[in-house]
């Protein structure tokens, strides 16, 4: 039941079970059309308002079945007589077009698994061009301007036969609703739900297209989907390159998963070797992801269960994601963004490591980082710290020129790998990793050599493989032939198109 907790500031618990303060006045409402007879998508708290809005013409209406009942019984006698109720079915593209749509800005936000279809039915009605445009072999691909990822599965989809037809995710959902007004893709696929919006507008637009939808989470899952008020993202496929979320996504009502690991880009297959770094270690990465701090605001960790953690990552433990929600009493994992705080403790523990490992090769071989200046205070002072190196231009020639390159899983990932498990060895280079499970992807015969069970031990592989160029030849050469038999990107894109085609 909706009460006052001030005068005229009514409240509702939402979709997600959290109490919301509604909006009041003319100015809580949005006109999308003008002329004809009103429409209104959502009364808001007082139907006295959108009366007046009306002008005293006679109006039809329709409500979240949620809340109008969260009203109570006295709301729906405010309304004028005379008014009718409509249902999401009575949307039809003519009584769309013909209407003055009027809308209660913030019901989507509120209850969007109601208002999502709803809505991207009006959308679609009010653009121009047939309610089914034609369908095409493509795949929508919502990029962002500086993605890594997105330029190789565009690559890939368009090496499959399926190009990508590329969309602004920022723009989204209108510009998706543009598109979807003059071709039907055969799919769209989200890099980690760039494209969806928070309250499911375009998953809606896309369901009301006839459009499959796919989410490939390469980072945790859990750090996205959090920010989705609705589930729609549940009734997506959503593919994981790590295997160990599909149990946890499946219990909170997730039934279309697929494991997806990461594969190699194609430009390291060309790789031409860097002079000067065949006796050296090399790491390349950040020392922390752009905008750690502003994601994880307001987190806070026990000191205790940190210094444990760290701890545990010194003597070969993996205080991962799972270890975290479980110390922590994280509880659902969503709605909501409950599992950020035991993000924050797999970051953490995940740096222990990278920085524990790099300090180790440091103590035993010559080691050249490329990174951040973050580095600076977490290496000893002899590491050679260079600039950041492009993915796309320096970055083949380094692993392939390395004596051996360093990698360290993130914690956030309790079965992941990361690109350098695919992209050292695709240009030719030779790895050495941290002992996470997500290495059961490949044969035993090649991992076993080059991975280390605690950081200290890192130091030791690689003094160990520098002082064995033969032996890195021939598990370079092993390793490059798996993965350009099995693991790149194309092999990832047909997997997953041939489940959607399944699914169907």
């Amino acid at each position: 039941m909706a009460h006052m907790d001030r005068p005229n500031r009514a409240v509702v618990i939402d979709e997600t079970g959290a109490r919301r303060t509604l909006a009041a006045g003319e100015a809580a409402f949005e006109a999308l059309t003008a002329g004809g007879k009103p429409l209104f998508l959502g009364l808001g708290p007082d139907p006295g308002v959108a009366a007046a809005l009306a002008g005293g013409q006679p109006a039809d209406w329709l409500e979240c079945p949620a809340f109008e009942a969260a009203m109570g019984p006295d709301w729906l006698a405010r309304l004028p007589a005379g008014w009718r109720r409509l249902t999401p079915g009575d949307l039809s593209p003519g009584r769309v077009r013909a209407a003055r749509l009027i809308r209660y800005r913030q019901n989507s936000r509120l209850f969007p698994s109601f208002w999502g279809p709803a809505l991207a039915r009006v959308q679609l009605a009010l653009l121009p061009g047939p309610d089914r445009a034609a369908r095409s072999s493509g795949v929508i691909l919502p990029r962002p301007p500086k993605g890594l990822l997105e330029p190789e599965i565009a690559r890939a989809l368009t090496a499959l036969g399926r190009p990508a037809v590329d969309i602004a995710p920022e723009a989204c959902p209108a510009a998706l609703a543009a598109l979807l007004s003059s071709q039907t893709p055969s799919a769209l696929l989200s890099i980690n739900g760039a494209g969806l919006d928070d309250e499911g507008i375009s998953a809606a637009l896309l369901a009301e297209a006839g459009v499959p939808l796919a989410i490939w989470f390469v980072d945790n899952p859990f750090h996205i989907v959090g920010r989705f008020r609705g589930g729609f993202w549940k009734r997506a496929l959503l593919a994981v390159t790590d295997d160990s979320f599909i149990e946890p996504l499946r219990q909170l009502g997730a039934d279309r998963t697929l494991h997806l690991p990461l594969g190699a880009s194609a430009h390291f297959l060309a790789a031409t070797p860097a002079p000067g770094l065949a006796d050296r270690a090399v790491f390349v990465g950040r020392s922390a992801f752009a905008g750690r701090d502003a994601f994880f605001a307001g987190c806070r960790l026990p000191d205790g269960l940190t210094d444990t953690a760290r701890a545990m990552v010194a003597d070969g433990g993996r205080p991962d994601y799972f270890w975290w929600t479980q110390k922590l009493g994280s509880g659902p994992l969503w709605p909501g963004k409950a599992g950020r705080a035991a993000g924050l403790g797999a970051e953490t523990a995940s740096l222990a490591l990278r920085a524990g490992a790099l300090a180790a090769v440091a103590g035993a071989a010559p080691l050249v980082v490329y990174g951040d200046e973050g580095w600076r205070e977490l290496l000893p002072e002899d590491v050679s710290l260079r600039p950041p190196v492009d993915y796309f231009g320096a970055l083949p020639g380094l692993y392939a020129g390395a004596g051996v390159t360093l990698n360290a899983t993130s914690l956030l990932l309790p079965r992941g790998l990361t690109q350098r498990h695919f992209d050292v060895w695709a240009a030719g280079g030779c790895l050495i990793t941290d002992a996470t499970p997500g290495l059961e992807l490949f044969p035993a015969a090649l991992t076993d050599p080059v991975r280390y069970a605690s950081p200290r031990q890192a130091g030791q592989l690689a003094v160990s493989l520098l002082a064995q160029p033969h032996r890195r030849a021939d598990l370079a050469a092993a390793w490059r032939e798996a993965i350009a038999a099995g693991h790149r990107y194309e092999h990832r894109l047909a997997a997953l198109l041939n489940r959607l085609a399944a699914d169907v």
